[in-house]
């Protein structure tokens, strides 16, 4: 009998570790983090989720513009558009060897590429007339304003984008790939199309020169 005991005992000992150990993560457990802290604080540390170098400037390309009060403006209005959106995870694909992962996530957003390119030419114009015309600096950043926030309240969120994130196993968790030119179409998406937008312009801006 006391055997009997020993035995049930143990089976149930057995049992509870097994319900206390902590599940597997997935690799969408770690974009569902990465894209719902982006939703709630774009400036966070997303550093432990990713491997290899990684900075907030992926999520908008750096540039050379003098920083003012219009360029701030630009750059808080432009995150307000793109942390807004929604996104579904479509599939999970881990390889055989359990090293690398891809993650499809489809994206529902405001399309800011075509957004940005449209504001930025109606805004070169209209500086240029404004400076031919006298108008000060000040004036022309009021009216850049202006034309962002008329093109911007247009904007609506039904551009949707299928996009993969391409990850690595490191340590015990599974991380989105950092690094130069990593998981761009990644980004790209999830900016409905912001990344690629002002990447092309910049290039066309600079044949120019």
């Amino acid at each position: 009998m006391k055997k009997l005991v020993f035995i049930g005992l143990t089976a149930l000992l057995i049992l509870s570790t097994m319900g206390c150990a902590k599940p597997e993560l997935k690799p969408s457990d770690t974009v569902t983090k990465v894209l719902e802290l982006m939703k709630t604080d774009i400036r966070a540390d997303f550093s432990p989720y990713f491997d290899g170098e990684f900075s907030n400037s992926n999520f908008i390309p750096e540039n050379d513009v003098e920083e003012n009060e219009f360029t701030k403006m630009l750059e808080t209005r432009l995150i307000e558009l793109y942390t807004d959106f929604d996104y579904v995870i479509v599939s999970e694909t881990i390889s055989e060897d359990k090293k690398t992962a891809v993650v499809e996530v489809e994206f529902t957003t405001h399309d800011l590429g075509t957004f940005f390119i449209g504001f930025i030419t109606q805004y070169i114009t209209k500086a240029f007339e404004l400076a031919f015309s006298g108008k000060s600096e000040d004036e022309i950043n009021e009216a850049g304003v202006e034309l962002f926030e008329t093109l911007s309240a247009e904007l609506k969120k039904d551009k949707t984008s299928r996009v993969q994130a391409t990850m690595t196993y490191v340590n015990g968790q599974w991380l989105i790939d950092g690094g130069e030119n990593a998981n761009k179409p990644f980004f790209n998406g999830l900016t409905g199309g912001l990344i690629e937008s002002i990447e092309k312009f910049a290039e066309s801006f600079e044949e120019t020169e």
